[in-house]
């Protein structure tokens, strides 16, 4: 007997929203079966393109802090 091929996990379509000046969320679409828990992470994209990641930035949910106002957020 041979089992549907499931595909491995990963999300499409990520968007960041503004929820007010100082707090974004970020959303996608899941694919690849029973979804688990999930890891978030946010990072800051620097002028010059380099990309750091915010420690204990790990939810869907973020809170502009005053190191990100020269970036753009990222999340992923």
């Amino acid at each position: 007997m041979r089992l549907p091929f499931s595909a491995p996990p990963s999300v499409h379509n990520v968007t960041v929203k503004e929820v007010s000046q100082e707090s974004y969320v970020g959303e996608g679409t899941y694919y690849g079966g029973f979804e688990g828990e999930s890891k978030f992470s946010w990072y800051r994209q620097k002028p010059d393109g380099k990309m750091i990641l915010i420690s204990r930035a790990n939810s869907k949910t973020y809170a502009v802090q005053h190191d990100d106002y020269t970036c753009c957020l990222v999340f992923g």
